[in-house]
Order: structure tokens, then sequence, then C-alpha cells
């Protein structure tokens, strides 16, 4: 009895010490580089200055201005925030985790400074909903460099029996840039094969912290077949040793069907009596909704100001 009794003891001893072993060896950033929850304070903080930065004209004297502006505030040396920056970009997975709460603390800005919910996301809740529908299957945030192999992130998608003649594809995100020196550039590129075997293909460069956008539309009489894009981070001339760094949130791709008849019906011909219909939405009252109070205007400075970071822009 009093053996049986050990072996148990003797089992719960090592569990234990198994699981202590494994939480002490769970990774951990190192001290020398700044932690997440600060580094995710001073990017978003960044970013907001990022916003008046490109406001009143991007220039790269403006940007090491409003960088610098950050780490004083929050009394960290440019080089410590590199070699932090370095550090997180060799390791994606923190720095999209960051990154994920970070979009929904800059959304929430643009909320309070009186950003429409359709502004903020037009399609952002889409899973199906009637004839308007998000197809994205892959990561709503991507974190690219200029240097393979996360320099470019591909996607491809199949027409399955839900597509129909005649839909219009809208591929939206947001796109904002970390970087040390050099030109901010990237492409986007995405091309829709129909079922005739032709294709449309469309580039875009994405230049600014900014929502972007792209539409394809065919026409009516065609289907699809198959997408397939990329999203592409350009090295530039700047030596290997500076970083540049691009995060793409909120992406979405929204397939829409558009129904013939109302893609052909004047503007004129509608009654004043009838609903107005989106697509894939439910009819809308065509008499106008009381007025509400306008919120007042809260701008970056604003905010930058109430987070104690100086304002170089003046």
């Amino acid at each position: 009895m009093r053996s049986k009794y050990l072996v148990r003891s003797f089992a719960t001893l090592c569990g234990l010490l198994l699981t202590i072993f494994v939480v002490s060896c769970k990774p951990s950033i190192p001290s020398e580089y700044i932690q997440p929850s600060e580094m995710e304070d001073m990017l978003y903080d960044y970013h907001l200055s990022m916003a008046i930065a490109n406001r009143d004209g991007y220039t790269d004297i403006k940007q090491k201005a409003f960088k610098l502006a950050v780490m004083r505030k929050y009394d960290v040396s440019e080089e410590k925030f590199d070699k932090s920056l370095q550090y997180y970009i060799r390791h994606t997975e923190k720095l999209h985790d960051i990154y994920i709460e970070l979009t929904k603390r800059l959304e929430n800005e643009a909320r309070t400074q009186g950003a429409s919910e359709s502004e903020l996301a037009q399609y952002g809740d889409i899973k199906s909903k009637g004839d308007t529908t998000d197809i994205w299957r892959g990561n709503r945030t991507l974190i690219l460099s200029p240097y393979a192999p996360v320099d470019r992130e591909s996607f491809e998608i199949k027409a399955d029996t839900a597509f129909h003649k005649g839909d219009r594809l809208l591929l939206s995100f947001n796109s904002q840039f970390i970087i040390q020196d050099g030109m901010r550039d990237a492409i986007i590129m995405m091309a829709v094969t129909y079922t005739n075997d032709s294709t449309v293909t469309q580039y875009q460069h994405i230049s600014s912290d900014s929502r972007n956008t792209m539409t394809i539309d065919a026409g009516d009489s065609l289907r699809i077949k198959n997408i397939r894009g990329y999203f592409l981070m350009l090295k530039g001339q700047q030596p290997t040793t500076t970083f540049k760094l691009l995060i793409l949130s909120d992406i979405h791709l929204v397939r829409m069907h558009v129904r013939k008849q109302e893609a052909t019906q004047p503007a004129d011909s509608v009654k004043e009596s009838d609903p107005i219909r989106t697509i894939g939405g439910e009819p809308v009252s065509s008499q106008s909704p009381p007025s509400q109070p306008t919120p007042p205007t809260r701008t970056p400075a604003d905010a930058m100001k109430e987070r104690g970071i100086p304002n170089r822009s003046r």
C-alpha cells in the first residue's frame, strides 16, 4: 500500500517538474529589446504621428522628426528602437500579434475622430450577405519586408458555383510603413481569368499609410474562373542593414453580384415611393432620417497632444 502511494507521489512530482520545465523553457523576448506591450504603444504613437506627416505632405525630414518625438516620449534611444524592430522582423509571428491589437486601436482612434462605420470597414464584417460576399481566405494581416522570402505574399482563389456572370471584385486593405531610410514602395497585382480564358490584370503601387482599394469589373457577360495575385514589397537601392517594413491589415476581397436590371435602370425611373436597395443589402427608405448632431472633430494632432507627443509639423 505504501509502495503504491510512493509511486503516485513520484508520478505527481515528475508531472509538476515537467510543467515547470516547459513553462520555464517557453521562449521570451530578450530584455535588451523593447517588450511587446511597450512596442505596441510606441508603434501606435508612431502611426498617429505619421498620419499628421502624410496629411501635411510627407518628407523624410518630417518622418525623422516625428519618429524622434516618439522615442523621446518613451525615453528609448533610436538605436534600441531600430534593434528591437529588427528583432521583431526576424520573429514576424510576434509582430503579427502586436499588429492585430494595433489595428483595433487605430480603428477605434479613427472612430473617435468621427469616421463612420462604413468608412472604417465598408465590407469588413461581410461573411455572406445576399449578393455580396467576402471571399478572402488568407490572413487578414500580412507583414512584408524587402528581403526574400518575406518580401511577397501570393494568393489564389478558384471560382465555384456561387460565382455568376457579371461579378465585380473589390480588394481593400490598410497599408502602414515603418522605414529607416529610403522610398516607400510596394505593388499589389490581381489577375482575374474568365471562362473564355481571357484575363484582366491590374497593378497598383502602395506608397503611403492609407486605405487602398482595387476593383475589377469585366462587364455582365463573363463568369470568373480563377483569381490570382500577390503583394510585393520592393527593395530599392538601400543597403541590407536598413530595415523597411510594410504592414497590410484588414484585408478583404469582396465579390458582388450585380443584377442586370439594377445596373441598367436609369436613376430617374426610380419612383419616390420605392425603397432604395443596396447590393446585397436590405431595402432602405428613401425618406431622409432625422438629422443627428455632428460629433466634434478630433484630429490626429489632438490625439498626439493627449498622448504627450510633440507636434513637429509646426
